[in-house]
C-alpha cells in the first residue's frame, strides 16, 4: 500500500474557508464515488494554516493522476481552481506502508 500525502501551505485566515471547501467537495464526491478514499487534516502544532490531503493506493502506479479517481472527476477543475488561490505552496509525498496495526 502507498500513501500519497499533499501538504499545503494556505495563505494567512485562509484555513476556514479552505477546510470548507474541501468538506463540501470531499462529501460530494463520497456520495457519488465510494471508490474514493482520502484523509483531511489540518494542523495543531507547527506551522500555521497546514492543510493536508492523504489518499491510499494498493500499488505505486495506481497513484499516477491519470489513474487517480479524484484527480479524473468531471468536477475537479472547477474545484481544485477555486481552492488554490487560498495557498502559498504545496508538497507531495509519498510513503509506502510497511506495517499496519
Amino acid at each position: 500500500m502507498y500513501i500519497e500525502r499533499n501538504v499545503f501551505q494556505l495563505k494567512f485566515g485562509a484555513g476556514r474557508q479552505s477546510i470548507e471547501l474541501w468538506k463540501e467537495y470531499l462529501n460530494r464526491v463520497q456520495q457519488e464515488d465510494d471508490q474514493i478514499h482520502v484523509r483531511l487534516l489540518t494542523d495543531v502544532s507547527g506551522k500555521g494554516y497546514t492543510l493536508i490531503l492523504e489518499q491510499s493506493f494498493p500499488t505505486f502506479a495506481d497513484a499516477e493522476p491519470s489513474k487517480c479517481r479524484l484527480v479524473n472527476r468531471k468536477d475537479w477543475k472547477e474545484f481544485y481552481a477555486k481552492f488554490i488561490p487560498l495557498c502559498e505552496s504545496s508538497e507531495r509525498m509519498y510513503y509506502k506502508l510497511q506495517l499496519a496495526f
